[in-house]
């Protein structure tokens, strides 16, 4: 049996880390996390005190520099074998050159993950399993994916109790799930397209667990901890209907706890929403992504009409659905009257929880390939280059782009205010950086605060809790 840590930076609960202990436990080994947020100044000696014959982060692009830095230390610390995986380690599986890293695991995770114990546990040699790249003698190995797994009920429920033994996590009233892994669409600004290629004929793209045992899952979460709102973590919950009209009774009878999940314009339909109202979701989220039907289509490659975004939007408001958007400013080659018209079509649509970034380019995906053929983004662009947040400024040099930052900043309030689209544009063209910052923020907190039904006082705590990540 062997003892498996993962380490965390803040308080957030992610689903493929649950997903990963409870698979691990079925197997025989022990799992834990610890939270540096949470730990305070007890974090180390807590790793100490925890042996792990070997440290596993999940990391996302951005935060995997300082998941390195704290790998660094358990090296230093403890000298225990480091696994990472997660979209980064899948994405950029060249980090396996770090000598704090000896293992990287590509792809979904639980059974290489169960290999790579075992062989800790025996003292072996981890480098032929697949998904892994791993190093020996200095040569880096790189193995292929092995075929995944098509039936998710063979997996166990999520280990939550590894993020619930943190009272903020326990008690925090909407709780994340997931129904189903996959998404077959080719948005440009995403690894989708990259993912499925790596399992192109291993695995199907879209998989999902049971009607019966997702309820199963979420009936032993509400028996053991306080549960007042669910998330569907899918990609787009309402992919498959025949799915959906076998779920949604089930959860209305066995349930009936408000739920949010994620859909897509194009697959809106009444019977859909209807489904939806009649199981209990509140809240919906989609991307909308721009205002320009152009842009969304041949840059943003998410081929959706804006009349079906409007027919969507209509839809909801009748069965009474409120509606969260994301939506991106700063593509390539995106001019400041593109952007307002993003800002229009959400107000139009009527968008009660509107929220936008600015486009950060991801190598290697097929949006920074735009943006290189279009001369807006530099040939050596690397990870080094990009913002951690989201929210700051872009890494694209072109003409309007540092009035469509300081529109972004604006952005909900010109949804919420439309009659003030021309103010806030004229206001773009001075450099107002802290007045631009203080009503991004307010704005920001203030749109969470609403969309997750707390006080806004409590959004501000969230928010210093989570500074780290925007």
């Amino acid at each position: 049996m062997a003892r498996l840590l993962f380490l965390q930076e803040v308080a957030f609960e992610y689903v493929g880390v649950m997903c990963l202990s409870a698979y691990i436990k079925s197997r025989g080994h022990q799992c834990d996390i610890l939270i540096e947020s949470e730990e305070g100044k007890d974090f180390w000696a807590k790793v100490k005190d925890y042996k792990p014959d070997a440290a596993a982060f999940s990391a996302m692009t951005g935060s995997h520099v300082h998941y390195l830095q704290m790998a660094a230390q358990v090296k230093e610390k403890l000298d225990v074998p480091i696994i990472f995986g997660g979209p980064h380690a899948t994405f950029f599986p060249e980090m396996i050159e770090s000598p704090v890293i000896d293992a990287v695991c590509r792809g979904e995770g639980e059974e290489a993950v169960v290999d790579f114990l075992n062989a800790v546990e025996n003292g072996g040699d981890f480098s032929a399993i697949p998904n892994l790249w791993t190093k020996q003698n200095g040569v880096i190995i790189r193995n292929d994916v092995r075929c995944g797994e098509n039936q998710l009920d063979n997996y166990p429920p999520a280990d939550r109790s590894i993020y619930y033994k943190y009272k903020y996590l326990r008690n925090y009233p909407t709780k994340p799930f997931i129904t189903g892994r996959g998404c077959p669409y080719l948005c440009t600004f995403c690894f989708n397209r990259d993912f499925n290629q790596m399992y192109r004929g291993k695995m199907k793209i879209l998989r999902r667990i049971s009607p019966q045992n997702v309820i199963a899952e979420i009936t032993g979460c509400k028996a053991k901890y306080p549960l007042k709102k669910i998330f569907f973590n899918d990609d787009i919950f309402i992919m498959q209907k025949d799915w959906l009209e076998e779920f949604a009774p089930l959860y209305r009878k066995e349930i009936g706890i408000p739920y949010a999940c994620n859909v897509r314009a194009n697959l809106v339909d009444e019977d859909r929403v209807k489904l939806l109202k009649e199981s209990g979701c509140y809240l919906v989220m989609w991307g909308i992504e721009s205002g320009d039907e152009k842009r969304r289509r041949e840059i943003l490659g998410k081929n959706i009409s804006d009349e079906q975004i409007r027919k969507a939007a209509a839809l909801f408001r009748q069965y009474g659905i409120k509606m969260k958007s994301f939506n991106i400013m700063g593509s390539p080659g995106e001019t400041l009257e593109e952007a307002v018209k993003t800002i229009k079509l959400n107000a139009e649509v009527k968008i009660d929880y509107p929220w936008c970034s600015i486009l950060q380019p991801y190598p290697r995906t097929k949006i920074a390939e735009i943006a290189e053929e279009q001369g807006v983004l530099k040939k050596d662009y690397s990870l080094d280059d990009m913002h951690k947040s989201f929210f700051a400024n872009s890494v694209l040099n072109q003409g309007e782009m540092i009035r469509i930052e300081r529109l972004q900043k604006l952005f909900y309030l010109g949804v919420k205010l439309p009659g003030l689209i021309p103010l806030f544009t004229w206001m773009t063209k001075y450099p107002l950086g802290l007045l631009f910052k203080l009503l991004f923020g307010t704005s920001f907190l203030y749109r969470f605060a609403r969309e997750v039904d707390i006080p806004l006082y409590k959004a501000v705590l969230f928010a210093l809790r989570h500074r780290k990540s925007y």
